[in-house]
């Protein structure tokens, strides 16, 4: 199996994210969208394209930041010490915004699908990095989703969506934290970074 032709996975999923795009703001033109984001389990070949809505982030948010006031507070209740205080606070981070996709309210809005990356995956000529946090296929598509989101930013196709200001722009790959790669619409600013 030959690996991907990432030039091509690029352009294919910049068109597809056009088109999504433009499709989403006609049929949501009344919501307000806080946050676009790849949502990715490149082993099984696809690229799901997500929005969230100001709403929907909010309710999250604030359910998470009560998930994690609860967890931290029990932890302190049973003992905590002083060893263990530095991970369970950070592992309770809170945030403004909701930052998973799986939250998104319409996460998986479409699907773009990848063939041959689970064989490639899975065949004698996968490189191997040099640690199991360094993949292929994740690295080489996290420089596809930065190449992609610049573009869309730089060819302003955001513009189209009724967009909350900040607006936020990124990333994640299945069981792994989401990488927030731009922030833009910052008021009366254009989002340059």
């Amino acid at each position: 199996m030959n690996e991907p032709d990432w030039k091509e996975v690029e352009e294919r999923l910049f068109q597809e994210s056009v088109s999504a795009i433009k499709q989403f703001s006609a049929e949501h033109a009344n919501e307000e969208i806080c946050y676009f984001a790849f949502d990715s389990e490149p082993y099984y070949g696809y690229v799901l394209l997500c929005f969230d809505t100001t709403e929907n982030s909010v309710i999250e948010a604030k359910r998470s930041a009560e998930r994690a006031l609860d967890f931290t507070a029990q932890s302190i209740e049973k003992g905590m010490n002083w060893q263990m205080a530095n991970s369970y606070m950070t592992g309770a981070n809170l945030l403004p915004f909701t930052n998973n996709t799986g939250d998104f309210k319409y996460q998986g809005y479409t699907q773009v699908d990848f063939q041959g990356w689970q064989e490639f995956a899975d065949s004698d000529a996968y490189p191997k990095g040099y640690s199991e946090d360094q993949d292929y296929l994740e690295g080489n598509l996290s420089i596809v989703f930065w190449k992609v989101i610049d573009r869309l930013i730089r060819e302003n196709h955001f513009s189209v969506l009724k967009m909350a200001s900040p607006f936020f722009v990124g990333y994640g790959f299945h069981d792994k934290d989401q990488v927030l790669l731009r922030i833009i619409n910052w008021g009366n600013e254009e989002g340059k970074m």
